[in-house]
């Protein structure tokens, strides 16, 4: 099924799981749970759980991620048989590996439903397949091309990745010693214009997680009560 909105208005919500994944501990992954929670509302569905697989390379099984099994096991335990996917670039970037999960997936029941795309996965289906096969096609070669310019950029002696976000340390650690906890001093930073980068040409703001990761990694703590 393409494009088709499942549930409508005064339905009874079905009960569904979210998957999301980065493959660089520190990345923000807020925006694929915060897209995927609009969708569920939007499409009357019941998040019972989220699941999170941080610093897992999309070119491994889906299914021997630790979070990706766990998630299983709480499907199985709770009788959910619905999992929400941002998209299938989420789910593997390698197009063997995803295929062959996606058809363990189906055929033990479960649904899964990658909702950038409104797209139910369906394997017996001949428009699903070639959607599905093109997306996961298209993310494997992403990743391909991602490791031939970090390839070439090393070689040049290049910066691969980009600068990291500046964060006021100084400031932090102030507010931190005034009492404010680090939620507030996020949101804070983010009032005054902070917390900005760009990637792909987009501006974006570093996640709270993020954030923390970076406090920590700086040597900064939370006040001790």
């Amino acid at each position: 099924m393409l494009g088709t909105t499942l549930h409508g208005v005064g339905e009874m919500e079905e009960r569904c799981v979210i998957y999301a994944r980065i493959s660089v501990k520190g990345e923000d992954i807020s925006n694929q749970v915060q897209n995927i929670q609009q969708w569920a509302e939007q499409h009357n569905y019941e998040i019972a759980g989220v699941f999170l697989d941080e610093a897992i390379t999309g070119a491994s099984d889906p299914l021997s991620r630790p979070k990706f099994s766990s998630m299983l096991d709480f499907c199985r335990d709770n009788n959910i048989r619905t999992i929400l996917v941002w998209d299938l670039a989420r789910f593997g970037r390698s197009l063997p590996e995803a295929v062959v999960a996606l058809r363990k997936l189906l055929d033990q029941g479960f649904k899964v439903i990658f909702t950038r795309y409104n797209l139910i996965a369906d394997l017996n289906d001949i428009s699903g397949k070639v959607m599905i096969y093109t997306l996961l096609m298209a993310s494997e070669l992403e990743r391909d091309f991602l490791r031939m310019r970090m390839e070439a950029a090393r070689a040049a002696g290049k910066m691969i990745h980009r600068p990291p976000t500046p964060i006021p340390i100084d400031e932090v650690r102030k507010l931190i010693e005034k009492g404010w906890t680090l939620k507030q001093i996020h949101a804070y930073l983010i009032g005054k214009g902070l917390l900005k980068y760009k990637e792909k040409g987009q501006e974006k703001v570093l996640g709270y997680k993020q954030f923390v990761y970076r406090l920590v990694k700086e040597g900064v703590r939370r006040r001790k009560k």
